[in-house]
């Protein structure tokens, strides 16, 4: 559309030339329909089949804004496009309105037709349209397929062999176990039926050339992995899955905090801070209502299909996976598995199977709509959209926050992680959280390991976008119908970060009682910014993979207790002191003027530089050292240790001096780091 200066253009020459476009004037002639004869149907060329398309109209300065009503009308008056639905845009209420002077957010239409036609109606629209590819979404799981080989050198096809895998568990045969039986072309794959037994077929193989097979059970049991694997062609092989309770103890009859919870500071809340008042959004595959751990979710609407009650259907189990990490609980009932904010209230989104950009849109709008406050998103894919960033940026506004997966591709982050106005989440995993012959040991990041265990997950997306990272490997929660799985996935660090999130605007004094109790974009901004300055660095020597680190719920909360998280950037050039800095990864400090005794000092990576403990901060490290800070130049004393009962009443002093070097050698010589 040829765009004239403001004196010159009226809106209803901009309709015409719309109109034009899109009655398909002045395009190519189409190429989807065959030529036809008295002689007969003549062959078709070939040409790429319709897409669908996002048409959102855009405000212009001096221009009118084309309803949705008249794009509709003109798109369906083509005759090779085609109107699949229109999406109104989220009905705001008091302050969420465009009294605040805000753009209303658009309304879209759903068309199908031919790249070729939607990029001519893109060009005439202008500024006035957004025309997108609705681009298919999918959710972050590992895809569990293994580095295939370089096609270049495949080898022939051959008359290849067939195989029987029989699935045990401690009770007899496994059904529904899915087989992937990787050789030295493309992997095969079955699902177990009744007898627990899947026949699989691959061309061109020999028993010799088979590379690895992996089990997934699918529920209640760990993966299964075995490299060269000596298969036996024309007969049973049999393999015997580990049972979550076999390594697990007393699951899912005692109820489990995670590994991943552990790490993040879990564990030492208060159970009074359970996320009571705060409204989560889990925007997945719908959830399980009838599981042990998730039956007190009573909210939610199916963006799919036309069953809006369809969100307690989840034939995938990746939503009431997601929901568990969030919300699984009530704390200490029931068994199975513990959540981080159990007294929030979880509103589930199904979106998948088939979900699209355009339904990512319905969902955000549902959450605005219901006054959401966290929402967690465990999806992406395809190019970044101007009109899926609008309703993220719209939400911000509104003081929702949007944590949203990195991706498992193991390239760049994908979107929408990788727009500025969300916090995107890596994955990583910890050596000795599940067992060696499961798929999960094949999923650290060759190269990169700290003291701790910890170590990048390969499948993970990187780069500058990642916010922060969180446990995504191992992770067992909650599956349809009252089941327990390990999976792996950025999808499953995400609800780590966003259940975090949740506690800290329930219950830190900066929402509860300070300036960031109104919902609008500074609350969102400070949410994320706590959850970064307070996270564990991990240095891993690529920030990429990690962002800030390993969100802390204690430091997050402000429930620290002990030395402030970081030491002063001081002028003292000491050896001792810089190492200590180094090695603690820290730049200043507020120490009190007494140190309660805590227990014995974790050990620390002096290669790497990383954190003395990823599950305690520096301010926890500390204390353990029995050790306090005295400003050397009111007091001139050296470290003192002093026992609880000395402590506890205790005035704090703060110092904004470094110690003396003297008293940092004599620390690092307790802690072993010298």
């Amino acid at each position: 559309m040829a765009t004239k200066g403001k004196s010159g253009t009226s809106p209803q020459g901009e309709h015409d030339a719309t109109e034009a476009a899109m009655n398909g004037n002045g395009s190519v002639p189409d190429q989807g329909t065959a030529p036809s004869s008295s002689r007969g149907q003549e062959p078709a060329t070939i040409a790429a089949r319709p897409a669908q398309f996002m048409i959102a109209p855009q405000q212009q300065p001096g221009l009118a804004t084309f309803s949705v009503d008249f794009l509709t009308q003109q798109l369906s008056n083509s005759p090779d496009i085609e109107v699949v639905k229109t999406v109104s845009p989220p009905r705001l209420f008091g302050f969420q309105s465009a009294e605040l002077g805000q753009v209303p957010l658009s309304p879209l239409v759903l068309a199908k037709m031919t790249p070729d036609k939607a990029k001519l109606l893109q060009t005439q629209a202008g500024q006035r349209c957004a025309v997108e590819r609705d681009e298919r979404l999918s959710y972050m799981l590992d895809p569990t397929t293994p580095q295939l080989p370089n096609p270049g050198v495949l080898t022939p096809l051959a008359d290849g062999f067939t195989t029987t895998i029989e699935v045990l568990g401690q009770d007899g045969p496994l059904p529904e176990a899915e087989v992937y039986v990787f050789g030295s072309m493309w992997p095969a794959q079955g699902i177990t039926d009744a007898t627990g037994r899947a026949t699989v077929t691959l061309q061109g193989e020999r028993p010799e050339t088979i590379r690895s097979i992996l089990v997934k059970p699918k529920i209640d049991y760990w993966t299964f992995w075995l490299d060269r694997p000596q298969l036996v062609p024309n007969s049973v092989n049999r393999i015997v899955a580990r049972a979550l309770g076999a390594v697990l103890r007393n699951f899912p009859g005692q109820q489990l905090m995670g590994w991943g919870e552990r790490a993040m500071g879990l564990d030492r809340l208060p159970p009074s801070f359970d996320g009571a008042g705060m409204k989560i959004a889990v925007i997945d595959s719908g959830l399980a209502p009838t599981h042990r751990n998730l039956h007190g979710i009573t909210a939610g609407t199916s963006i799919v299909g036309t069953d809006k009650a369809a969100w307690t259907v989840d034939t995938i189990g990746h939503g009431s996976h997601c929901a568990g990490i969030i919300a699984g609980g009530p704390v200490g009932a029931g068994g199975g598995i513990r959540g981080f904010a159990p007294a929030a209230e979880i509103h589930v989104c199904r979106i998948f199977p088939g979900g699209r950009f355009s339904d990512l849109v319905s969902a955000l709008d549902y959450c605005m709509e219901h006054g959401i406050d966290v929402a967690n998103m465990s999806l992406g894919g395809g190019e970044p959209s101007r009109i899926i960033e609008e309703r993220i940026i719209r939400a911000k506004q509104m003081g929702m926050a949007c944590i949203i997966a990195a991706g498992n591709s193991s390239g760049p982050v994908q979107f929408p992680a990788s727009t500025p106005h969300c916090l995107a989440v890596a994955a990583i995993g910890k050596w000795g959280e599940f067992p060696n012959d499961s798929y999960h040991s094949q999923q650290a990041l060759d190269g990169f390991q700290s003291r701790d265990g910890y170590f990048p997950a390969k499948f993970s997306c990187f780069g500058p976008e990642v916010d922060v990272c969180a446990p995504g490997v191992a992770i067992v929660s909650s599956l349809p119908a009252d089941g327990f799985g390990a999976w792996d996935g950025t999808s499953m660090a995400t609800p780590h970060v966003t259940g975090l999130a949740a506690l800290v605007l329930a219950h830190h004094p900066d929402f509860t009682k300070g300036n960031f109790q109104n919902r609008d974009a500074r609350r969102v901004e400070r949410l994320f910014q706590i959850l970064k300055e307070t996270a564990t660095p991990l240095q891993f020597g690529d920030p990429n993979r990690t962002g800030a680190g390993l969100p802390n719920v204690m430091r997050a909360l402000g429930l620290e207790t002990g030395v402030a998280p970081v030491i002063a950037a001081a002028t003292a050039t000491d050896p001792a002191l810089a190492t200590l800095r180094r090695l603690l990864g820290l730049q200043s400090v507020e120490a009190p003027s007494m140190v309660p005794v805590g227990s014995p000092p974790p050990s620390a990576d002096p290669v790497h530089g990383s954190p003395i403990d990823v599950a305690r901060g520096p301010a926890q490290t500390a204390a353990a050292m029995n050790l306090q800070f005295v400003d050397p130049i009111k007091n001139g004393s050296s470290s003192v240790a002093r026992g609880p009962a000395q402590t506890a009443g205790a005035a704090v002093a703060p110092m904004m001096v470094d110690p003396n070097p003297a008293q940092i050698r004599e620390i690092m010589h307790r802690v072993g780091l010298l």
